[in-house]
Formats: structure tokens, sequence, C-alpha cells
């Protein structure tokens, strides 16, 4: 009797076993889903290869003519567009957002071809003024600028990052002292935005500024809009400034925080 026990209990172990094999070996051979819908296929070719290379996820790269249907399969969608943002698109990732998905949005994802969407910008909670730069304006400066890490113990900024020398900041939530910050210079082929606005006061948590000196006016700006996170819906934005060119996006570190966004967990918390 004790022999027949033995020996049931055995092979349910092995059963056991055999399940929790399978199933590793099932989600090892599927790897999370990441979209990337784009209108500039070069910068978006060096960050897929980095993410499928560092993050073992599947990549898929499309434009806006043809977005998928239904986005709910991805764990996070990209957006990398420059010029219109269609009203199709903007509808299908607000929807995949609001139902608990990751939207990461880079670089001009936010500028002024997105200003005369109907839903976008209300659902970023962002701003674009016109006028001139030193009165509150936006503009867009191709030159040399850095990226500051404002928050030194958040994981997408951190995790498997490498920061570079500290610069003084002086962070824009006033009233604020300056201090020394962690940096990433991005060279002169890159892009930055200056008086990217906030509409929903206090909704975002904010990663990192920006340091961008304009030669014309001898000003500095020093803006806390690098990289921010928010909840939106039962899902996540997160916008990262970087990523105007090629360069952006081999620096390491740059494409490592988007992974880091990538696998960050998604909804209220």
């Amino acid at each position: 009797m004790k022999s027949r026990t033995f020996a049931l209990r055995a092979f349910i172990l092995l059963l056991v076993s055999i399940c929790i094999v399978s199933v590793s070996g099932l989600s090892q051979s599927k790897p999370s889903k990441v979209l990337i819908i784009q209108d500039e296929l070069p910068q978006m070719e060096v960050l897929a290869e980095f993410l499928r290379d560092q993050g073992d996820l599947s990549m898929s790269i499309t434009d806006q003519q043809s977005l998928p249907g239904e986005l709910s399969a991805y764990q996070a969608v990209i957006v990398f567009i420059h010029k219109d943002l269609e009203e199709k698109t903007e509808k299908s990732i607000i929807k995949y957002t609001r139902s608990g998905g990751k939207l990461i949005c880079l670089h001009h994802s936010i500028s002024s071809k997105k200003a005369n969407n109907r839903f976008y910008f209300d659902f970023l909670g962002m701003r674009l003024d016109k006028g001139q730069m030193e009165t509150g304006g936006y503009k867009w400066k191709a030159a040399r600028w850095s990226l500051v890490n404002l928050n030194s113990q958040h994981v997408i900024t951190n995790a498997g990052v490498e920061w570079g020398e500290k610069i003084a900041y002086t962070p824009s939530d006033h009233p604020s002292t300056e201090g020394a910050f962690p940096s990433i210079m991005l060279g002169d082929d890159s892009e930055v935005f200056i008086n990217h606005k906030f509409t929903d006061g206090r909704e975002k948590v904010v990663l990192c500024g920006i340091v961008y000196r304009d030669v014309e006016s001898d000003k500095t700006y020093m803006q806390d809009r690098g990289a921010w996170i928010k909840e939106q819906g039962k899902g996540t934005i997160v916008y990262f400034m970087p990523g105007h060119c090629v360069s952006d996006y081999e620096n390491k570190n740059i494409s490592r925080m988007i992974l880091n966004a990538i696998e960050y967990p998604t909804g209220p918390r």
C-alpha cells in the first residue's frame, strides 16, 4: 500500500514538474509584444534592435496607414510621429491606454503638428503656446542639450542607466533651489523642445529636466520636461524628449530608459 502511495505521489510530482517546464518554455518562446507606430524609420530601427537584444521583446514597426485595428495584445505601444497624427491613430492609442495599455511617446510625438488634434493634447495634459520663446512660446531647437536626472530613485531613469557628470540645475517648479544632478549630453544633431506646458496640475511624475543654452539670446533654459509619467484611465503614458536622431538611440542609456518604461508596471498605484 505504501509503495502504491509513494508511486502515486512520485507520478503527481512528475506531472507538476512537466507542467512547470512546459509553461516556462511557453513563456520563453513567446516574448512580450511591442508595437512602434512611426513616420521616420531609421531611428526606430535602431531602437527596435536594442529592445529585441536587451529586452527579449517581439518588436513590430508600422506606419499609420497599416495600423492594426486592435492594440490590446501589445505590452506597450511606442509613438514616434513627426508629422500629422491621424485621427484614427489618435483615437486608437487613447482607447488602448485608457483600457490599461502602456503608451510611450517619443520626442516629436509632442510637437506643434499635433496641436490641431481634437483629443490628443487633453489626453496628455499638454499645451503648446504660440509666440516668442522668451515669453513662453513653444519652440524647437536643433542643438546640443542636456537631459538631467531629477528622480534618482525611479526605476525608469536608473535601472541599468549610466548617467554622466553632475551639472547645476534649478528645477522649474518654483520656488526651488539649485542643486547638482546627473546628466546626459545630447549631440549637435539632436533637438530640444522649449516651453512644453502641463495643463493637468500634479498628475504627472517628472523624471527628467532639460538644460539648453540659447546662443542667440544668451539665455539658459532649465525646464522639468525631459521625461515624465502620467496615469490615464487604467493605463500609463510615459514621455521622453530625446529621440530626434539616430545617435540619440545609439546612446544605450537613452534606449535603456525606454526599455525600463516598457517593463514598468501599468496603471494606478
